[in-house]
């Protein structure tokens, strides 16, 4: 189990450090979790309200604030995450 979540930190924040906008993460049952662990380690994320296509709520579209500090704090967690793989 931990494996799984460490897989999942390990390509959200890749595709983060990428560049992509992330609404959800491909297989996660519930992506936001992995948000919330990233932001929680002190990474800074920009999250926009993006309109739903088929029901009137939203959901949160995300991406790396690109700062020199926050890119060095994703790029060490990752190290971090691919060592305990």
């Amino acid at each position: 189990m931990e494996n799984r979540k460490t897989s999942y930190l390990i390509i959200a924040l890749t595709k983060l450090l990428n560049g992509e906008r992330l609404s959800f993460i491909e297989g996660a049952k519930n992506s936001n979790q992995y948000f919330c662990t990233i932001k929680n380690k002190g990474i800074e994320l920009i999250e926009v309200e993006v309109p739903n296509l088929i029901n009137r709520g939203y959901h949160l579209e995300r991406r790396l604030n690109f700062t020199d500090e926050n890119i060095d704090l994703a790029k060490g967690y990752l190290n971090r995450l691919k060592r305990a793989v």
